[in-house]
């Protein structure tokens, strides 16, 4: 069915379509197709840009209850630099589920899905509260940041992606750290509880990376700024360490390696 952008808006009783009216509202939208049949809900939103012809995001049955997004290109230049070559010939479309479909989104129109839930409003409300009722220095400020973070559920849900056990060294699995690679000083309130903003670290690590003296690349090997080679002994460093980076973290870890590790 061909529905006006109001019209779209306007629709009721899909969730799929409630999480991309954002989408929808912020980008220039020619029209939408939609269908909604027994085992498929989908949406095909024709857009006016540049690079893209149309985005299609479906979920159902038929995609085994994961998010199938699609982006169907006019020019693959720049999607082709970050996603690789597409696997078909003659193809201008590239398919991703889940998050890493959503972040190709955030390629097109930006931080589209920021909204938060009721509860991570009411976290991140709870935390700046409590920093501003006391005269703190930055130092202090930081350390009542993560006693707050600890058991939120942003910390656990860090901890459990990356197996509950530190990123650098995964032989260590106590006192660990769902550490922001985008301080929560600088953040924005949706960045303070993304899950893409967070590295599970121990202790001694956190502080190295929380004052730029280590970093990471987009590929995830290590970054070491200014430590001395007792130093490295001391943590156990040699520069070959690497962790996982998930789709959506490299912008973090961009304003970290900016901000912290080459600032100048």
């Amino acid at each position: 069915m061909k529905a006006e952008t109001n019209e779209f808006l306007n629709l009721q009783g899909y969730p799929i379509f409630e999480r991309i009216k954002p989408l929808v509202r912020l980008l220039d939208v020619k029209y939408v197709r939609w269908w909604s049949k027994e085992n498929i809900t989908t949406a095909e939103i024709h857009i006016v840009h540049p690079e893209v012809k149309h985005i299609t995001i479906g979920t159902g049955s038929h995609y085994s209850g994961r998010t199938r997004v699609a982006i169907c290109l006019k020019d693959t230049t720049f999607f082709e630099s970050l996603y690789g070559k597409l696997s078909r010939k003659n193809s201008t479309t590239y398919v991703r589920f889940d998050d890493d479909g959503f972040e190709m989104i955030r390629h097109i129109a930006g931080d589209w899905e920021h909204e938060l839930s009721k509860s991570d409003v009411e976290f991140v409300e709870l935390v700046n509260s409590a920093i501003n009722l006391n005269s703190l220095d930055e130092y202090e400020k930081t350390a009542m940041v993560k006693q707050r973070i600890g058991h939120s559920r942003f910390a656990k849900q860090v901890k459990a992606r990356a197996g509950n056990v530190c990123q650098i060294n995964g032989d260590i699995s106590r006192n660990l750290i769902a550490s922001h690679i985008k301080p929560w000083s600088s953040a924005r309130d949706y960045e303070k509880v993304d899950l893409n903003n967070g590295l599970c670290l121990s202790p001694n690590y956190d502080g190295l990376f929380e004052v730029g003296l280590i970093g990471f690349n987009d590929d995830g090997s290590i970054i070491l700024n200014g430590l001395s080679e007792s130093e490295l002994r001391a943590y156990s460093l040699d520069g070959t360490e690497c962790i996982s980076v998930k789709t959506g973290q490299s912008k973090y870890l961009a304003w970290h390696r900016k901000y912290k590790v080459f600032k100048k």
